[in-house]
């Protein structure tokens, strides 16, 4: 992909020029003098780069760190981890200093964006599946600690991010195996260090019950009448047999009462 430095605001031609003169002290003393605003999408170039071509991906990597080391996680940046790419790219930046705790103005680490997904423009506004398995192999080293109480941070509606992936990820369709067990593991962990919130139970089944209600109805918008009554949600759906291990509730409680 050919850059046109000309075509660029101030202090990303600066950031360009620098990058190709490899001048790695100028890069910094540049960063450092940028805003968070001017920052964020200084980062976001040096990731959207390290994706172009894999040889390059340890460099861009190195050189975001260091710019994060230096002067912070830029608060803004929180919301924009929402997929598995995005979390390996930033994750030895945010193993330091506790920025995988850090939080933003809804109270939410970076954990709730990736439990929230990312939206996939050509699946009807789905979401994309949160990288449970990559998660749960970060928290298997003792230095990551950090982010088991990541793990139970909660927002400004009490939840944690496993709440928030099942509260709010609109993507329902069953998750791949590993996925799955990786998922059902953080679930275990989260629940040797933090009692659940039951008062949170119910919210978390109203919204999934909206969730499916919204589902059927875009499945069925070309049916005919006779095809397109209420459905009784499905006792094999992944997401109520996760609230129900999450809230330590016998699954067909949890099939009742969202079919209320």
């Amino acid at each position: 992909m050919a850059i046109q430095s000309a075509d660029m605001a101030p202090h990303m031609k600066t950031l360009y020029v620098l990058l190709m003169k490899t001048d790695l002290k100028g890069l910094l003393k540049h960063y450092l003098a940028c805003d968070e605003k001017e920052n964020l999408t200084q980062i976001a170039f040096l990731f959207q780069q390290g994706q172009i071509k894999s040889e390059n991906f340890d460099f861009y990597q190195q050189l975001a760190t260091k710019f994060i080391e230096s002067k912070g996680l830029p608060v803004a940046l929180i919301r924009q981890i929402k997929n598995n790419d995005i979390l390996s790219f930033f994750t030895p930046a945010l193993q330091l200093k506790a920025n995988f705790n850090k939080i933003n103005d809804m109270q939410r680490n970076v954990l709730h964006y990736l439990m929230l997904g990312e939206e996939s423009l050509n699946s009807g506004g789905n979401r994309t599946v949160p990288p449970f398995n990559y998660l749960r192999s970060l928290m298997l080293f003792e230095s990551n600690e950090l982010i088991h109480f990541a793990l139970r941070q909660r927002d400004t509606q009490n939840l944690t991010p496993i709440e928030t992936y099942l509260f709010a990820n609109q993507n329902l369709d069953d998750l791949p195996n590993h996925e799955l067990s990786a998922l059902l593991a953080l679930i275990e962990i989260e629940s040797k260090k933090q009692e659940v919130v039951a008062n949170n139970y119910l919210p978390v089944i109203q919204a999934v019950r909206k969730l499916c209600l919204l589902q059927n109805q875009n499945q069925n918008q070309n049916q005919s009448k006779d095809h397109n009554q209420k459905k009784t949600i499905s006792q094999k759906l992944h997401r109520l047999l996760l609230i129900a291990a999450y809230y330590a509730k016998p699954v067909k409680q949890v099939v009742t009462d969202i079919n209320l």
